[in-house]
């Protein structure tokens, strides 16, 4: 169980207490399990009772309200729990939190999953009736750049990578561009291991629900088949799902940088995914467009 420093105690104990007793959980310090290696939010999970979600910063505590809007309005139906909030959003002394329902399970290892489970996961989320989402959706993107995201890598992604990469990476672009269009769906958006629970073999819960979008549900498979592999999600979509899939794999590296680059992460952070970026393409040269 991960604890969380006296430092931290500090900053965030009065706001995370008073998110308890609003839930009607007086569950202690010595009871909380902290995920904090998040980019946007501190989870707490309190006693296997409820999860308290702590924005990190301003930009994540001023979205904190319509996304919990849109946990409410996830549909009752889906084969896999959601959280749910259990509390209002509340905020003391600048920061800001809220109470959701726990959901038992945990991320599995990098490696092969249970095909079936996961394509009816994928299933259910492209099914969804966007009408009573909508207000609460994200725009495509909007964490990497939105409708601008072409720009972001172009302009502030390539030209920072080692200059043997940036040819490849601006194909790469282009073969993304040229993909024939599909009919928007609800779209997790980050449809990763991190975000997917089980209990042994059965998809417990799909978590992080703050980049729901209507988009290509490509995006969602690609992310998953960089956890689970490409054998595993080819069988949950198909083929043809699958090969549409893989060109937006191939972005994914670019779409971290633009990630951090959009979302201020700092010298440090951003020159880190350029790190991981420049390697990628190392590492997958054969597979790649010359």
């Amino acid at each position: 169980m991960s604890r969380m420093s006296r430092f931290a105690q500090m900053r965030y104990f009065p706001l995370i207490k008073a998110v308890l007793d609003q839930a009607g959980a007086p569950v202690g310090p010595d009871e909380w399990d902290v995920h904090s290696n998040g980019s946007a939010h501190i989870v707490v999970n309190a006693g296997h009772r409820l999860s308290v979600r702590v924005a990190k910063n301003l930009t994540a505590g001023e979205a904190m309200e319509t996304r919990t809007r849109l946990l409410r309005a996830l549909p009752d139906d889906l084969p896999f729990a959601v959280p749910r909030p259990l509390t209002r959003v509340i905020s003391r002394a600048g920061y800001t939190a809220v109470g959701l329902s726990w959901i038992p399970g945990e991320a599995r290892d990098i490696g092969p999953a249970p095909a079936r489970q996961l394509g009816r996961a994928l299933r259910a989320i492209g099914r969804m009736d966007p009408v009573p989402l909508e207000p609460y959706l994200e725009p495509v993107h909007h964490h990497w750049g939105g409708d601008d995201w072409e720009k972001t890598l172009r302009e502030q992604v390539v030209p920072r990578l080692l200059p043997g990469n940036r040819h490849v990476a601006e194909r790469l672009i282009e073969e993304v561009l040229e993909m024939e269009p599909v009919t928007p769906r609800i779209i997790h958006s980050d449809f990763s291991g991190h975000n997917i629970l089980w209990n042994k073999d059965k998809l417990t819960g799909v978590i992080d629900w703050d980049h729901a979008a209507l988009g290509d549900p490509s995006w969602d498979i690609a992310a998953a088949a960089n956890w689970y592999g490409w054998d595993v999600l080819t069988k949950c979509v198909g083929k043809e799902w699958a090969e549409r899939a893989r060109t937006v794999y191939h972005l994914m590296p670019l779409q971290s940088v633009g990630y951090a680059i959009v979302n201020g992460g700092g010298g440090a952070i951003t020159r880190q995914s350029l790190e991981r970026a420049d390697a990628w393409f190392e590492e997958h040269r054969g597979e790649l467009p010359a």
